[in-house]
């Protein structure tokens, strides 16, 4: 019977130090492309491709994680071509206001390739854990979602 509660204890103290070791504050110097490649994978996200300089990842959204060279933060970038036959100012207008409404996202226009792009900078300076790492990255998606929707008429995304 004591060996039963010394083991029933261990064997909670072994799932709650697990549990606490996700949330662990981890130092942005050492965050690599492979790091985040595992962390993805870990959390069942589609790994599409590994760089040096990248992740590529796919969740409901297809997503480019960098890491910046001197390990400050990690952006998150995803890229959607625009309706042909739209003008310029139709288009930055929208832009703008994706801008102004949805604070934490970016939008860059990108005039030749007739695409946006999306970015929200993920600081790690000073520390971060995995679990703030995928939270941000869903929060990046539903951004996105919410950009959007900005697009009211339909006739620009």
């Amino acid at each position: 019977m004591k060996t039963i509660k010394n083991l029933s204890i261990a064997l909670l103290l072994l799932v709650t130090s697990f549990s606490f070791a996700q949330n662990d504050l981890l130092n942005g110097e050492d965050i690599t492309t492979s790091k985040l490649k595992s962390l993805f994978e870990n959390a069942y996200i589609d790994v599409l491709e590994t760089k040096e300089t990248y992740v590529k990842v796919k969740d409901n959204k297809t997503v480019y994680i960098d890491v910046d060279s001197k390990n400050r933060f990690i952006s998150f970038n995803s890229v959607y071509n625009l309706q042909k036959g739209v003008s310029d100012k139709e288009i930055l207008e929208l832009f703008n206001k994706v801008n102004k409404d949805v604070i934490m996202l970016k939008c860059y226009y990108n005039k030749e390739g007739n695409t946006v792009s999306f970015f929200y900078y993920y600081w790690i300076d000073g520390g971060y854990s995995n679990k703030t790492i995928i939270n941000a990255f869903k929060l990046f998606q539903v951004g996105i979602d919410l950009a959007l929707t900005k697009d009211e008429k339909k006739n620009i995304f």
